[in-house]
């Protein structure tokens, strides 16, 4: 998509403008292609304690956020698609990415953004305190 830029997970930022854009997205807790790992992915399976070390070292370094900023500018140049509902949700989350620790952790609340898991969902509120969203 032109709209797109360089975001690191294209499926990713495919399910948000499909949902942001007021599409249905249906979850299948049965995974239904197969998807290979290797060395060279950027984003992997984070079931093992090691990948949710390293996911977590990533989190610190700044990664997620650079990862991030690239998705909202992609999220950004396609906004025009977006219902007024999550343009709005995406405003509070790029608010909960700057201003003091009390303002982030507020507009994150706002927003209301989850992740499939307590352990991610855990994550994104360490980044949100961290200043690393």
């Amino acid at each position: 998509a032109p709209h797109a830029g360089t975001i690191t997970s294209h499926d990713w930022w495919a399910y948000q403008l499909v949902t942001g854009a007021g599409g249905m997205v249906v979850f299948d807790p049965d995974p239904q292609v197969l998807y290979r790992q290797h060395g060279q992915n950027r984003i992997g399976a984070n079931s093992a304690a090691r990948a949710s070390l390293a996911r977590l070292a990533m989190l610190l370094a700044g990664r997620f956020r650079d990862w991030n900023a690239g998705n909202l500018a992609a999220l950004e140049g396609a906004s025009h698609w977006l219902t007024p509902d999550a343009r709005a949700t995406l405003a509070e989350f790029q608010a909960a990415r700057s201003g003091h620790l009390v303002e982030r952790l507020a507009a994150l609340h706002r927003a209301g953004l989850y992740r499939q898991t307590a352990r991610g969902t855990l994550a994104l509120w360490l980044a949100a305190l961290l200043g690393r969203l």
